[in-house]
């Protein structure tokens, strides 16, 4: 009897080694280990991100934006994600971009949302000089715009012309005029209406070229502000909106997570099937996808 007990204790002890070892083998790394390709989750063929400078998302719900509001109800959203500090424009944009605070990333050679799609079928439209640095050592196409409707028009026209992978656009309004009055005032929320109408002739564009059933849109901002500025870290300086709507995305859905603006070009990479540098911080927001 004591031989048959030894026997087994061995034999079962055994076994649960080579079932742990074997687990252990066959589990796939963490997408955020970020050592292989992602899965394609969207099988979109088009991304276009949308930035307002200083769209705070405290001033979302009552905004008269039923272009972007549309984008709301038919895809994820959230108006509570977070900026990092100092809550400013550049530090916030190149996070955005780079996927990484600047205090993480050495200041050349860190790849971004542009160097990464490795692709000339890529045009970056901006406003803010400085962000012209994020994409100079690649050979997409950039220009220089402003937030008027004029400037719409020329991206909607390049859009339809050329109907790139990943288009980028950023303007610096309403940012300027809630330095001009106040944020969440009556001229405030008028420029968050001529911004409407600025995606408005975006999203027709994309329409026009064919590409609609197979685009993602994503809208974000690099801060908020609160009277007539925004570098305290006071929470309508720092909390953002993002709204992520198209093809494989969940309609009607409020992001949970405690998502920051880190955490956008990860989830743009992974809509777009790209792998995702190891040198990011941020990740993707998976609870978006359907």
């Amino acid at each position: 009897m004591k031989l048959n007990y030894k026997f087994t204790f061995i034999f079962v002890n055994t076994l649960f080694v080579f079932i742990f070892f074997l687990s252990c083998s066959t589990t796939k790394p963490a997408v955020n280990g970020n050592t292989e390709k992602k899965p394609i989750i969207t099988d979109v063929k088009h991304l276009v991100f949308i930035g307002f400078d200083g769209w705070g998302g405290t001033y979302v719900q009552k905004a008269n934006m039923p272009a972007v509001k549309q984008m709301i109800a038919d895809g994820a959203s959230s108006t509570t994600v977070y900026n990092i500090l100092p809550c400013i424009t550049w530090p916030n944009w190149s996070s955005l971009f780079y996927g990484t605070p600047p205090e993480k990333r050495p200041e050349n050679d860190f790849p971004s949302i542009f160097s990464i799609t490795n692709s000339k079928d890529t045009a970056f439209f901006y406003e803010y000089y400085e962000l012209v640095k994020i994409n100079s050592a690649n050979k997409n196409y950039s220009l220089k715009i402003d937030s008027s409707l004029e400037s719409a028009f020329k991206i909607a026209s390049y859009i339809r012309e050329k109907t790139p992978m990943f288009t980028a656009i950023i303007v610096d309004e309403p940012d300027v005029t809630g330095h001009k009055t106040i944020w969440g005032s009556k001229k405030y929320y008028e420029k968050l209406i001529t911004l409407d109408c600025f995606f408005a002739i975006i999203k027709q564009a994309i329409i026009d070229a064919g590409m609609y059933d197979d685009t993602v849109f994503v809208f974000s901002a690099d801060h908020g502000g609160f009277l007539k500025g925004h570098t305290a870290n006071f929470p309508r300086n720092r909390k953002i909106p993002l709204i992520i709507c198209g093809k494989g995305i969940k309609k009607g859905y409020t992001i949970t997570s405690a998502a920051t603006i880190c955490d956008i070009a990860p989830t743009m990479a992974l809509i777009l099937g790209l792998e995702i540098p190891v040198e990011w911080t941020g990740f993707p927001i998976f609870e978006i996808f359907e």
